[in-house]
């Protein structure tokens, strides 16, 4: 299975970028993993709607949700054009259900409209759940409002782990423990910034990715305008192991070391 970066950026999208999504995929369909601010358009760039299994959301700041709105109107167009039949399963974090058809109503009275193209199902960190041939786990990380990191099992045991935006906390070693990639925030420039917003440091991305013994560390989740290589060397010295920094439109292959 393939990892795709949609958009790297947060807590906006530069020029000609998009905030945070991805896109997982093998032979039979794809996964998009988050859906912020210009992710849609990128992604239908690259992918038809009729392949997508499913849409899981970490949490729901503006930069990984905010374009949950278009991609509802776009399934709808999809439903219109007869590219789909089935709506999307829509994963979201407990107590998320709500708050988004909160968030409809206040858009004017949506929420039947996006009934229509999405069905709703909340996760928790004690459950798993499967999406075509993948197996999703779900663990709470340590963000300041219900966020969960994500690890995603394909059908050959390939492992890819998403720290979704979190701080150091104890659990995240062990649950990313030996995934063969890892895709890992690394916001923020200090320990103080890292505490305060409760975001990781490029050091930091690489100690997790070092003690939990990743395959390949991948680096995402920056302000428009940051230097990824000044990121990469910093990880770097924690991290021996194969080290990216995350490009818009990059494919990387899960599995192999």
């Amino acid at each position: 299975m393939n990892l795709r970066i949609i958009g790297r950026s947060s807590p906006y999208a530069g020029p000609g970028e998009a905030a945070i999504g991805y896109v997982v995929e093998n032979e039979g369909g794809h996964i998009m993993l988050e859906c912020g601010s210009g992710v849609v358009a990128k992604y239908l760039e690259r992918y038809n709607l009729a392949e997508l299994k499913g849409v899981i959301i970490s949490h729901l700041h503006p930069d990984h949700a905010a374009d949950l709105f278009p991609l509802g109107f776009a399934l709808q167009h999809a439903v219109m054009q007869d590219l789909r039949k089935e709506p999307v399963a829509l994963y979201l974090p407990p107590g998320g259900v709500d708050a988004f058809n909160t968030v409809l109503d206040c858009f004017g009275n949506l929420q039947r409209h996006y009934a229509q193209v999405f069905t709703y199902q909340e996760y928790g960190a004690d459950r798993e759940i499967s999406i075509g041939d993948w197996k999703v786990y779900f663990n709470k990380v340590y963000h300041g409002v219900n966020c969960h990191g994500v690890v995603i099992e394909g059908n050959k045991g390939q492992r890819l782990g998403y720290t979704a935006d979190t701080k150091m906390g104890s659990g995240l070693e062990l649950f990313f423990q030996g995934v063969d990639l890892l895709l890992c925030e690394a916001t923020v420039d200090s320990k103080e910034q890292a505490q305060n917003t409760n975001h990781l440091t490029p050091e930091e991305a690489g100690m997790l990715g070092s003690a939990a013994g990743v395959g390949h560390l991948v680096l995402t989740h920056f302000l428009p305008g940051t230097d990824g290589e000044m990121k990469r060397s910093l990880a770097a010295r924690h991290f021996s192991g194969k080290l990216t920094v995350a490009e818009p439109d990059a494919l990387y292959c899960i599995g192999e070391r």
